[in-house]
């Protein structure tokens, strides 16, 4: 299965992150078969020290449809070198409880030869969240 969603790495990235909000989180199927689009079977995520890998990515699926009415990355600088995509960007959702959280993403992701992520190593920083007392 070949993604192919732009011809720029910055390109990409957006529509890949954007596509996979929409399918994955909001598209209302099973996310074990949205998450193959976009997702290796061998998948690992590493997020400020925590691993995580594909199964467990399908399973926060839910939690975040149930928490946001909507979401978008905004994808403000990638590059790409052979199968590593780089990429800073920041995510936005709103949630069904009122109030939005921010997040700012330094993103390293290891492609397939397909364009699916195959390992993603990442640091956040949390601009802004109304889910948190102040």
């Amino acid at each position: 299965m070949t993604v192919d969603l732009g011809t720029t790495p910055k390109e990409f990235a957006s529509n890949f992150f954007n596509s996979y909000v929409k399918e994955v989180i909001f598209g209302g199927g099973d996310p074990e078969q949205s998450i193959d689009r976009f997702y290796t079977p061998d998948f690992v995520q590493v997020s400020d020290g925590t691993e995580l890998d594909r199964a467990a990515l399908a399973e926060h699926a839910p939690a975040a449809s149930n928490t946001f009415d909507g979401a978008q990355y905004t994808v403000h600088e990638a590059l790409q070198s052979g199968d590593t995509l780089a990429v800073r960007l920041t995510f936005e959702g709103a949630l069904k409880a009122g109030g939005m959280i921010q997040m700012e993403y330094y993103t390293f992701a290891e492609l397939s030869d397909d364009r699916r992520f195959k390992r993603v190593t990442q640091i956040t920083r949390t601009l802004k969240n109304d889910m948190m007392p102040s």
